[in-house]
């Protein structure tokens, strides 16, 4: 009852708003429809309007309007209180995440590569251009679908997985993809995130049975998009580092104070790798393995090298860290013994990420 009342209230506000020329609707009249449906999504749903979470996406969803082609638009940004992840944008400037989304976006850059692409099909006027060629009813069921995660209303309307409107064609969604990345390029946000947003939607596609997007009338597969996308990051010269958009292998360095002495303890992810009395040394670890860590190593490339009173912590072909005895002595370990035991404690945190990601796609 709830999905058929927002279908038909949605229709009401778009259909009137269509009446007074869609074909060619100006700013206003554009503004004009978006208001009224989103008036109609919060009237059936809970928005969540404060707290951290909603501050964050209205920062980043503001930061990514004003990169758009259509800064001045009045621009909204919420959070829906559903579980499932999904995107939506209206016309005009109305944007909404599901709180889904938020734990389905891995970072802060994924989310904004989310909401970079929302923003892109309004700037576009995607959702006008479906109104203008006659789809004002698929164009309601599918933004029903797409908030209330129906999966027969999904697969009646086209819904691609998580969010993303298979209404749009080919050539909409390649301009929404592509004009969102370069939101994000222009950003402190890494582009990059937009890669690992869609690989992660092909990998749900392989888990989960359902329709395939490519299938959908004109729109474009996951499998496509992956590819455009990771070319133009390549065109662009932008180096396909997926650390920072996925937040994986996360390096720390915190200081606590024992007994009047500042000891700096590393950690990879929640696990302690080291503790030192030497903050700038393990600050300076921290740096290393985060461009080690970049090349997404496997856990057999932390090994451990004696090098006459030293023994170096190596990552591939870099030095992470050289133990010396004072080191040692700290820990109350032989060399050789701590050095064991970081380099396992390396090799265990790659490991258990790497399942992690394996688990959580």
């Amino acid at each position: 009852m709830m999905r058929s009342l927002l279908a038909f209230v949605l229709g009401l506000a778009l259909l009137a708003a269509s009446a007074s020329g869609v074909a060619a609707a100006p700013d206003d009249a554009e503004i004009r429809i978006g208001r009224d449906a989103a008036r109609a999504v919060e009237t059936q749903y809970k928005i969540i309007g404060s707290g951290p979470d909603a501050e964050r996406v209205a920062q980043i969803g503001r930061q990514m309007a004003a990169l758009s082609d259509r800064p001045a638009l009045p621009w909204t940004f919420k959070i829906v209180d559903l579980p499932d992840p999904n995107a939506v944008a209206l016309p005009g400037g109305p944007v909404y995440v599901t709180k889904g989304m938020l734990t389905f976006a891995r970072s802060e850059h994924e989310l904004a590569a989310v909401l970079a692409h929302e923003v892109a099909h309004t700037s576009f006027r995607h959702q006008m251009e479906l109104m203008r060629r006659g789809n004002q009813a698929a164009f309601l069921v599918i933004l029903a679908a797409i908030i209330t995660r129906d999966v027969a209303a999904a697969q009646g309307a086209h819904l691609v997985s998580l969010g993303f409107l298979a209404g749009y064609t080919r050539d909409m969604e390649r301009q929404a993809d592509l004009g969102g990345l370069g939101y994000l390029a222009r950003s402190p946000h890494t582009p990059v995130a937009a890669l690992t947003v869609m690989e992660r939607l092909r990998r749900e596609e392989t888990l989960r049975p359902g329709i395939d997007p490519g299938d959908l009338r004109d729109h474009p597969r996951t499998e496509e998009r992956v590819a455009y996308i990771e070319a133009e990051l390549k065109r662009r010269g932008i180096a396909l580092t997926r650390r920072p958009a996925a937040n994986f292998l996360r390096v720390t360095t915190t200081t606590v104070v024992e007994s009047g002495r500042e000891i700096a303890e590393l950690h990879v992810n929640d696990g302690l790798i080291l503790r030192l009395p030497d903050a700038p040394r393990l600050q300076h670890m921290a740096g290393a393995l985060n461009r080690f860590f970049d090349l997404d190593p496997e856990p057999g490339l932390v090994r451990s090298e004696v090098l006459g009173t030293v023994i170096e912590i190596v990552g591939g072909r870099a030095t992470l860290l050289r133990i010396s005895r004072d080191d040692a002595a700290f820990t109350g370990m032989t060399q050789s013994d701590l050095a064991v035991q970081i380099v396992g404690r390396l090799q265990e945190a790659i490991r258990k990420d790497r399942q992690d990601r394996r688990f959580k796609g």
